[in-house]
């Protein structure tokens, strides 16, 4: 399977990548292993000692240098050795591919690509409310969920992820309601980034909004679905009293939540999946940070299920052809636009081989 390597995935939430120890980690297919030098700064490099392939990750880290667990070669965070034990002479060989990396967001992203392309400027950016979650006076609180692996093609949570249809039916005690099941989605695009929405109007409030909001009735709910090629989701939901305008401002008067995704191929069947959401309520209390981040583990393991349970069934298919439905435009585009991304990054590579 072919995947996007020009762009930054998250790797790790920076608290996994330690001073004291190396971590392993597979990305696109690709083993790299990260760890920080003395001064804490980030670098990523192949998983493997060109001397016998043992994975650096089983090796240890001290000062700026990253040694194999095997027989002690050392190398920089460029990946270059510069140091051999017994020997003096290093072998110009001696070196390993190094990936640009960047802290951002509370994670550590990679750059699997030509590195010659790597620019900072280019990390996810559509998340402005992250930094007012960030002081002594947020005015928006933050959860941060747990790494999650997913026994899954990353398109598959990325569909999912476009497509609040499944709402109604898998997250029944968390973020759906029955009177969503018969309402249209709207999908609308621009440049490469994908907006789908629905809007519940005049009906009970999700489990998950009536826990926060509390409201004595019904209220009118939004769903705004946005996904950012090739992995990046962010959900706008909440709820407010009916009526409400359909605006930004109304959607702020409302309990209102961010719900970000950051997928990141592991392998063509498997996924590293990174969450988090930001919230415009009760934004410094522990305790409804540790209730949201314990309600929607319990909501995305209903996802994890479904999605594992398709993979598995691609693998040993017994319907010729997929049903298209409305609610699937959402996803046709995302796979269109990945698709002619990688073409184009592909043929990029060629054109740059040739001359």
């Amino acid at each position: 399977m072919a995947f996007l390597r020009n762009c930054w995935y998250v790797a790790a939430w920076c608290a996994e990548v330690v001073a004291e120890r190396p971590f392993g980690r597979r990305i696109l297919g690709v083993p790299m292993v990260f760890f920080r030098d003395s001064q804490g700064k980030p670098a990523a490099l192949l998983d493997r000692c060109p001397h016998r392939l043992l994975p650096l990750s089983m090796g240890t880290v001290s000062g700026d240098r990253l040694a194999c667990g095997y027989h002690g070669m050392e190398f920089d965070r460029s990946g270059r050795c510069v140091r051999v034990p017994g020997q003096e002479r290093i072998p110009a060989t001696a070196r390993v591919a190094a990936f640009p990396v960047a802290e951002h967001l509370g994670m550590l992203w990679v750059w699997p690509g030509d590195p010659a392309l790597a620019d900072t400027a280019k990390l996810f950016d559509g998340l402005p409310q992250w930094a007012l979650s960030q002081g002594p006076d947020p005015t928006w609180g933050l959860s941060c969920g747990p790494y999650t692996h997913v026994k899954c093609n990353y398109q598959l949570l990325t569909e999912n992820l476009v497509d609040p249809a499944h709402v109604t039916y898998v997250h029944k005690s968390t973020l759906g309601t029955p009177a969503m099941a018969d309402i249209p989605v709207e999908t609308t695009q621009v440049g490469d980034t994908l907006l789908v929405t629905r809007w519940t109007l005049d009906s009970p409030a999700a489990p998950i909004l009536q826990r926060f909001g509390k409201w004595p009735g019904n209220v009118d709910r939004w769903q705004y679905y946005w996904l950012y090629p090739p992995s990046i989701a962010v959900v706008d939901f909440g709820s407010h009293t009916p009526g409400m305008e359909h605006t930004d401002a109304a959607r702020d008067a409302g309990v209102r939540i961010y719900s970000c995704h950051f997928l990141t191929p592991e392998t063509e069947a498997s996924t590293h999946y990174f969450w988090l959401q930001l919230r415009n309520f009760a934004q410094t209390d522990a305790d409804v940070s540790r209730d949201i981040t314990d309600q929607l583990i319990m909501a995305f393991s209903e996802d994890k299920a479904i999605l594992e349970a398709i993979q598995q069934a691609e693998a040993e298919p017994h319907v010729a052809e997929r049903v298209k439905l409305a609610l699937d435009s959402g996803s046709v585009r995302l796979r269109r636009t990945v698709g002619r991304m990688i073409a184009e990054e592909e043929g990029g590579a060629a054109a740059a081989t040739n001359h």
